[in-house]
């Protein structure tokens, strides 16, 4: 029987998955923090010098966790959604150590999507440390297929026939994401990059190869004179999406220092500032739209040990929201794009375990695309957001409500 692409009907009785994770201090400092457990054992040195093990106990249900990862993205995989799991802890875990945690199918129910694993977490000793079986309950996916046909039909509609846009950093990603479906819905593109000259000439192809219409920029949108030659080439044209952005850097206040904001400030906040300033001239004229990407982190509690980006991007949603009463009356509409994690190379630092902590915390149980963000930017770009502005449109599925 064919499976159609059901998850659950290409499983066998037998197959295995595993990964491997190191166990850091940041990794139990991390954990300590989000499950309120503060167990001397694992977090105060000392005190863990003096019981029987020497130094501290890693927390059983960190390694652990590592279970929930397997499930969620190896076996059975996405749209794994556990029902039990019982656990006999055998060993301790200390700092340092590398475990493996493996799951084996034992059973496999076709009526109610229910497959038993057996499951185990090893050290790289070979100790097991802990071992049990696992209940998870496969679910039904809607069909792919009728996901691409809706958006087909609405990139059909050529929401945005006639317009001209320039998008910045967009040579991977949310970018490259944006100026596809810009062109696919009939805009006129400039593909601003960098350094990436082969990805975005790539982009650029691909494009033309369905019909589309681009052009090729190349600035570092951190330098004056950089984004003056663009805006020369660019000439007259009227509408603009800041996404350029550097890579996230992840570290606790201590280990800061002013450097560090001030560099993500610069890039951030400075590369959109300067771009934004030289199209304003392009922008009145043609009564432009504005579109900036921002993030989740900067918003609520913020994202933890991401201080300069969350600085940063607070910085940008106030200038945006400043720039829209500013620029209202000129008819330039100014809105912004703040989406949850995103799968892209500029959050690939982040561990599995805090993936699935997202993933398991959104109701639409997946992490945002970066088509997922294109589709608000055209949404925001297209005359059906004429009345729109100064408005921070969420991408969260669900998981971040105003």
């Amino acid at each position: 029987m064919s499976s159609g692409g059901d998850r659950l009907l290409e499983l066998n009785v037998g197959q295995r998955a595993s990964l491997v994770r190191t166990i850091t201090a940041e990794d139990v400092a991390d954990f300590a923090r989000l499950s309120g457990d503060r167990n001397a054992l694992h977090l105060d040195e000392e005190f863990a010098a003096r019981t029987e093990f020497g130094q501290r106990v890693v927390h059983g249900f960190l390694h652990a966790s590592l279970l929930s990862t397997l499930v969620g993205t190896k076996l059975p995989g996405r749209g794994a959604l556990y029902v039990s799991q019982s656990i006999a802890f055998t060993r301790p875990v200390f700092i340092g150590d590398t475990v493996e945690a493996s799951a084996i199918v034992e059973a496999i129910d076709i009526e109610t999507r229910l497959v038993t694993l057996r499951t185990e977490i090893t050290r790289s000793d070979g100790d097991v440390v802990m071992r049990g079986t696992a209940t998870v309950r496969v679910l039904r996916l809607a069909a792919e297929k009728a996901r691409e046909k809706s958006l087909t039909a609405a990139r059909q509609a050529g929401l945005l026939d006639g317009r001209v846009a320039l998008v910045t950093g967009a040579s991977r990603g949310i970018g490259r994401a944006t100026a596809a479906l810009f062109a696919e819905n009939g805009a006129t593109v400039w593909i601003n990059y960098h350094k990436s000259r082969t990805a975005a000439e790539a982009l650029a192809q691909d494009i033309l190869d369905r019909g589309g219409s681009c052009r090729l920029v190349q600035a570092d949108v951190t330098r004056d004179d950089d984004i003056a030659r663009m805006m020369d080439e660019v000439a007259s044209e009227g509408g603009l999406v800041n996404n350029a952005g550097p890579k996230i850097v992840s570290r606790p206040f201590a280990r800061l220092d002013w450097q560090a904001l001030s560099d993500a400030y610069e890039r951030i906040v400075g590369s959109a500032f300067r771009v934004t300033q030289a199209a304003l001239p392009a922008l009145k004229t043609n009564r432009g739209t504005i579109i900036t990407v921002l993030s989740t982190a900067a918003l609520g509690r913020t994202a933890h040990n991401w201080l300069p980006y969350v600085a940063a991007k607070s910085a940008l949603l106030a200038m945006n929201k400043n720039l829209a009463q500013e620029l209202g009356p000129d008819g330039v509409r100014v809105n912004m794009i703040s989406p949850s994690m995103v799968d892209t190379d500029l959050v690939s630092d982040v561990p599995d375990r805090m993936r699935q902590m997202t993933i398991s915390g959104t109701p639409l149980r997946r992490l945002a695309t970066p088509e997922d963000v294109a589709g608000a930017a055209v949404m925001l770009a297209s005359p059906y957001a004429g009345f729109v502005t100064g408005e921070n449109l969420l991408v969260t599925g669900g998981a971040f409500m105003h």
